[in-house]
């Protein structure tokens, strides 16, 4: 049974379509990812779900219960729905402590000391709690303003853009913790973010939200494998786009569907010396691999992406290349 679930919901400001008939649920301890470009329509969705946004069509349901109109409750939001925003939104001149002890006022003295003291366990900031928020990095303050809105022990978290600001190494660790949040407090965890690495990395369900509208739903490694839609390859990684003509005649056996162009993602074009001869184009340095730009002797008017882990291949350099033919997915 999902936790959260929105029907139909949509969203207009000033006669313009932000959001259009958007429905999924959420299940207990599942963290879902919501991906799209800037003006998608991400956080008016995120909002609508927090309840500080009433939305102009459908619903949003909360264990089987309808929630209440956000412009009918004298405040906002919901117990069992906590929002972490991009910009924290901390208590300066607190400690770490006093920051989570501040979502913990109306609860008696004994609960909140011994809730404080599992937060600042689980979100590993033991070594914290007295500082100064003035003093954290942006990682640690990330870690704080979790810590604060799991504070009541939420149904639901939303977290908005919660790595968009953090060194990759931050990232990664945070990354993780987010993980053994949800499978160790059964939480449902929604998030938005713009990088759709980051989503893949951490999300058990993806969605893809583009123009308002949800085009497509599933796990990572499902969309990834098979996006369907460019808009949806667009948002994943480097990939090359080839035509059924252009297929055909760099794999003469295959017989694929006519009318629709391929993708293949960058990694699944493999430097292969008995595969097809080509000239490289260009070289990108890419940190542990470089991005190389090929082009084949049998269409030398096409670019193709490569990766070229052995960083020894030169601009003009003649290489061969071979495709995994499994790896290749129809787009639209």
């Amino acid at each position: 049974m999902s936790i959260l679930s929105a029907h139909s919901v949509g969203k207009n400001y000033d006669g313009r379509t932000v959001l259009q008939g958007v429905s999924f649920e959420i299940h207990k301890g599942e963290i879902c990812a919501l991906i799209g470009r800037s003006g998608s329509g991400k956080t008016t969705l995120i909002r609508i779900l927090a309840g500080l946004l009433a939305p102009d069509t459908g619903e949003v349901w909360l264990e089987g219960e309808k929630l209440e109109n956000p412009d009918d409750q004298l405040v906002p939001g919901y117990e069992e729905i906590r929002l972490v925003h991009q910009d924290f939104q901390l208590k300066h001149r607190m400690t770490v402590r006093e920051n989570i002890r501040y979502e913990l006022l109306s609860y008696v003295s004994d609960y909140q000391h011994e809730r404080i003291s599992e937060l600042l366990k689980l979100c590993r900031i033991e070594h914290l709690q007295d500082k100064d928020i003035s003093l954290l990095s942006g990682g640690e303050k990330q870690r704080v303003a979790i810590a604060r809105g799991m504070a009541t022990e939420p149904d639901v978290l939303l977290l908005d853009e919660p790595f968009s600001n953090l060194d990759i190494n931050t990232k990664a660790i945070l990354l993780e913790e987010v993980k053994e949040i949800a499978s160790s407090t059964d939480t449902a965890i929604f998030l938005i973010t713009h990088d759709a690495r980051d989503a893949m990395e951490i999300a058990d369900r993806l969605l893809v939200l583009d123009a308002g509208q949800l085009i497509k739903t599933g796990t990572p490694e499902n969309i990834y494998h098979a996006p369907g839609d460019i808009r949806v390859a667009d948002l994943l990684g480097l990939y090359n786009t080839l035509t059924v003509g252009e297929l055909q005649t760099l794999l003469p056996n295959i017989s694929p569907p006519a009318g629709h162009h391929f993708g293949l993602w960058a990694e699944d074009l493999r430097l292969d010396p008995d595969g097809f001869a080509a000239t490289t184009q260009k070289v990108v340095f890419g940190g542990p691999y470089n991005k190389v730009v090929l082009s084949p002797h049998s269409l030398p008017h096409l670019r193709l992406w490569a990766f070229d882990h052995t960083k020894k291949i030169t601009p003009t350099t003649q290489v061969c290349f071979s495709i995994k033919e499994d790896r290749l997915f129809p787009v639209t």
